[in-house]
């Protein structure tokens, strides 16, 4: 694919590609990439390729790779090291993996799928970097992943307001789930992770509202609902409003791709800079997702870039 037509997707010139095939799923993020077997050791300038795109595109896609969960675990080093999460299921034993899984009969709720865009777990003092998944079973139907693009929600900002978020904080914890699930009635329940060895005091963390590249300096909104308590130095019935405010921006559709899965499909997305939901719109259907988290680097916002004298 050549830049001489300077097509533009997810805000930038798409990048030249000799070794992978890759289609654009929207001009806002989202690529599937073609002529790849993840089930064997990629060339050098290949795996240079795919990571070009998953910089680029925020979310790429893969159909029919038939992995073991080591050959996942494998490729999802090319992008860097697997942690553990807390609040996720482990999968089949793999405290490394986790699995997103809702049996037919069921409820949507029991996944913990939140109602707007988020990204995961941004209360650990790193954030996953990305997150490499591949569907074992999905819906005929429906049950897909919505994505929205954090660079371009920031970058359409006023300047007054891009002034105002450059400088807040925002505190994130996850010290309540277990408690606030048990509070539940047994139907309402999220499915969580039983036993974890993270301590009390690393599930809650003050992280900027505009998260900055670490090697690019591209902005993106880091301001999501997902674990959100309130912007440091404002109430929480101050921080709500904005918030609610902000969010709302990443639900516009000129943000967006949605990526339909299919039985061994794998997807990586970058949890830095894009937002994230799955679809709930199916019943009475089996859909099981299983996935690698990366850890991701200390969040930096604009403070940790002083301006050049």
């Amino acid at each position: 694919m050549s830049t001489d037509d300077r097509t533009i997707v997810a805000g930038l010139p798409i990048p030249e590609f000799k070794h992978i095939g890759v289609e654009p799923i929207s001009g806002a993020c989202g690529a599937e990439i073609s002529g790849v077997d993840l089930r064997n050791p990629l060339p050098p300038e290949t795996l240079e390729e795919i990571l070009l795109a998953f910089e680029h595109f925020l979310v790429i896609v893969f159909r029919d790779q038939d992995l073991t969960p080591e050959q996942h675990k494998a490729f999802s080093l090319h992008f860097g090291e697997i942690t553990e999460i807390p609040q996720a299921p482990t999968y089949d034993g793999h405290r490394d993996m986790q699995e997103v899984r809702r049996e037919a009969d069921e409820p949507e709720n029991v996944v913990p799928s939140f109602e707007n865009f988020h990204t995961d777990s941004p209360f650990l003092l790193r954030p996953p970097l990305g997150i490499v998944m591949r569907a074992l079973a999905v819906p005929k139907f429906g049950g897909d992943t919505a994505f929205s693009n954090a660079y371009l929600v920031y970058e359409n900002l006023s300047d007054g307001m891009k002034e105002l978020v450059d400088g807040l904080q925002i505190v994130y914890s996850g010290k309540h789930i277990w408690a606030n699930n048990e509070k539940l009635p047994p139907e309402k329940r999220l499915r969580l992770r039983e036993s974890h060895d993270f301590q009390e005091d690393e599930l809650e963390n003050i992280h900027p509202a505009v998260r900055v590249h670490p090697r690019t300096g591209r902005k993106a909104l880091f301001a999501n609902t997902a674990y959100f308590q309130r912007f440091v130095g404002w109430s929480e019935e101050e921080s709500r409003a904005l918030l609610n405010y902000l969010q709302s921006l990443a639900q516009r559709l000129h943000y967006h791709c949605r990526v339909r899965w299919k039985k061994d499909t794998l997807i990586v997305w970058d949890n830095r800079f894009l937002l994230h939901r799955g679809v709930h719109d199916f019943k009475y259907e089996r859909r099981h997702l299983i996935r690698t988290t990366l850890k991701g680097e200390r969040p930096l916002g604009p403070s940790d870039f002083p301006p050049a004298k």
